[in-house]
């Protein structure tokens, strides 16, 4: 089994489309392979999203696209259903990646990856 990217816990706005819908809502943990948005009507399965978010402690808007790889989320020690849907990165050009791990390198450096392996970070522009 493949060992995933470690995750953050963040609350930072997003704007996402598809070819016929324009929606905002939150992020609520990123890694280098995607980001978990919340999101009480998420969507399909396959579905190819643009997406529009500024990290924490970058001032410029991050664009990426992305595919929805799974929907809803149950946080660790909890038993809690999360709605929302798992969008993974695609074709993400290298500048928009390298600053992705530098907003995650300083979000590594403020948590201690011990219990949960999360750290929690607000991420308002």
């Amino acid at each position: 089994m493949a060992s995933r990217d470690p995750r953050y816990q963040v609350d930072i706005p997003v704007d996402y489309e598809t070819r016929d819908l324009f929606l905002g809502s939150r992020v609520t943990n990123i890694s280098r392979g995607g980001l978990f948005i919340r999101t009480e009507n998420p969507l399909p399965v396959q579905t190819e999203v643009a997406l529009s978010l500024h990290l924490p402690e970058d001032d410029r808007v991050i664009q990426a696209r992305g595919r929805v790889v799974w929907n809803y989320d149950v946080p660790r020690n909890s038993f809690h259903v999360v709605s929302g849907m798992g969008i993974k990165f695609v074709d993400l050009p290298a500048e928009q990646m390298t600053r992705i791990e530098m907003s995650l390198k300083r979000l590594g450096n403020g948590a201690s990856h011990g219990g949960n392996g999360h750290e929690s970070v607000s991420g308002e522009p």
